[in-house]
């Protein structure tokens, strides 16, 4: 019987090992330098500091690809807490990032200095005007908030895959919309009001009626700075016209230059402009959302093409019959997804180019219903579509175990195809979007694309809004293989824009990967016009 001992050489210390890839470098094994942690201990008492390694380490990953050691981790309690972070930063040439529910896929909730917690204390739905508007605190969850309302028969626009997971304060930050929210039930178009922490520690309630008053004698330069831009922007109509067109789609890449054209006071503008800023601008102490409607009446059905470019072809036809979302995903996706518990297992079997779509009706009511029913039929009888077999799935239900696991399979995305990809790649997702009647067209040059850089993505997303995600994986320890996916994006980025003048991130925000590319898609005068929004907004870059 073999000893249950260890190896004594196994434990020598003199015994060479090699060090983990992913091992935190020397200087930062203790945890946090000393007198940062004091200064913040002292500032705001020592139970908000976390310095010790595995709480940077706890802290340095999101649901993104990418790692990033803090230095610090402060849990804010409140306002103050976070205006004292502020101003310590400024004094001490710091940078800040705050971060909720470090869902983000795209690094915004990771920094490599001072990081601020702003889950734990910040969970709060106060209904108001009997539904018609909510105001939630920021790491309340999206599910959280919509239960709040439910009772009163309304719903939040923005609902993201992740709801169940993802925050208020992460949604509004990078303008999230999700499976039905497209343009026009987005962060951008519901939030009525938010109140906001400044880099310079300036609280602005934007529904305060005194709030401009209050803000031009804060801080006058600011005021002066928007207002200039305001006007800059309006007297260059071929400029305007641009921010106009680029938002007629589902569009996150960059700041919102269009809140210089729908706000008419500095705190209008800036209400906008914090939608989407990724938390380069401020803290989202609180945000109050116009609610919209919850049809509880649905009505959905799977269907399954024989390719990516004929699913997509099929959306137009459903939007024009009213349908409130259109999801699809393609082959890689579907197989990927019988490791969901609940998705037939046949799935497997697909033919390597099924793609599915699905759709879905919602009303207030059986006639509304029933008529955006008779509109589908009429669509369906216009389609050729395959089966999973054994089973034929090509007509509607309104059973509600039916579509619940339709919407399981839609939101396990992520999750499928990452536990599926191989051991030791990275995973990459990204977000675009083109005009809806060219989705048909993207997606084959997609394809054509992925195939010629050596890649099988697996692609899903929100069709009815030209919206697409793909998730690839590449070796990111392999030289060869990091230039190939570099390759592979440059010239993604290049096709979205040049032939589909498309967006290239649609509703995950720019992110780290998509940063590089933001003039690509803008043109060096529209992004010249973030960075000097960004100049004076925080004009030390105290947010990372």
């Amino acid at each position: 019987m073999p000893l249950l001992e260890p190896n004594p050489q196994a434990l020598s210390p003199g015994r060479k090992r090699t060090p983990a890839p992913d091992r935190v470098p020397d200087l930062q094994a203790r945890g946090t330098p000393r007198r940062l942690r004091e200064d913040l201990a002292a500032l705001l008492g020592p139970g908000k500091v976390l310095s010790g390694i595995s709480d940077l380490v706890r802290y340095a990953s999101d649901a993104s690809p990418y790692r990033f050691l803090p230095q610090v981790v402060v849990v804010a309690e409140d306002v103050d807490d976070v205006s004292a972070v502020l101003s310590y930063a400024h004094g001490k040439g710091r940078e800040v990032v705050f971060r909720a529910a470090g869902t983000s896929l795209n690094g915004q909730a990771q920094g490599e200095d001072i990081l601020v917690d702003v889950r734990r204390h910040w969970v709060g739905v106060e209904v108001l005007d009997d539904g018609a508007r909510a105001r939630i605190r920021p790491g309340t969850t999206v599910v959280r908030a919509n239960a709040a309302l439910a009772p009163y028969g309304r719903v939040l626009g923005p609902d993201p895959a992740s709801a169940v997971a993802c925050t208020i304060g992460g949604v509004v930050a990078n303008n999230a919309s999700g499976m039905t929210a497209g343009t026009t039930r987005n962060s951008y178009r519901t939030v009525a009001s938010l109140t906001c922490v400044l880099p310079s520690g300036t609280v602005v309630d934007t529904a305060d009626p005194a709030a401009d008053e209050e803000l031009a004698r804060a801080e006058p330069r600011l005021c002066a700075g928007l207002l200039a831009l305001k006007a800059e922007i309006e007297a260059d109509a071929e400029l305007t016209d641009r921010i106009r067109a680029k938002y007629q789609i589902k569009n996150t890449n960059g700041y919102r230059l269009d809140a210089f054209l729908d706000g008419a006071t500095p705190v209008e503008i800036l209400r906008g402009l914090m939608v989407g800023s990724e938390g380069t601008f401020g803290f989202l102490s609180e945000v109050v959302f116009d609610t919209l409607p919850l049809d509880r009446l649905v009505s959905t059905a799977l269907l399954f093409f024989p390719s990516l470019p004929a699913a997509a072809a099929a959306v137009p036809r459903f939007n024009e019959a009213g349908a409130l979302a259109v999801e699809l995903m393609d082959g890689n996706t579907l197989r990927a997804s019988v490791r969901v518990p609940g998705v037939p297992a046949d799935w497997a079997e697909l033919p390597k180019d099924t793609t599915a779509l699905l759709v879905e009706f919602r009303a207030p009511d059986e006639p509304a219903l029933a008529a955006h029913e008779r509109a589908a039929g009429e669509v369906l009888a216009g389609l050729d579509l395959v089966a999973p077999v054994p089973s034929v799935v090509n007509a509607f239900t309104r059973d509600a175990g039916t579509i619940g696991g339709y919407w399981k399979a839609r939101k396990a995305f992520v999750t499928a195809v990452g536990g599926s990809r191989p051991s030791g790649t990275t995973l990459i997702t990204e977000d675009f979007a083109v005009p809806p009647a060219r989705l048909a067209e993207a997606c084959a040059e997609l394809l054509d694309l992925q195939a010629r850089h050596g890649f099988d993505a697996a692609v899903a997303g929100h069709a009815a809004h030209g919206n697409l995600h793909f998730l690839l994986a590449f070796d990111a320890a392999d030289p060869t293989d990091v230039e190939r996916y570099a390759s592979f994006m440059a010239d993604f980025c290049k096709l979205t824009v040049e032939r589909f003048d498309g967006s290239l991130k649609a509703e995950h925000a720019t992110g780290r990967n998509i940063a590089p590319f933001l003039e690509l898609e803008w043109g060096p005068k529209a992004t010249e016009l973030m960075w000097r929004t960004k100049e004076l907004i925080d004009p030390d870059g105290v947010l990372a």
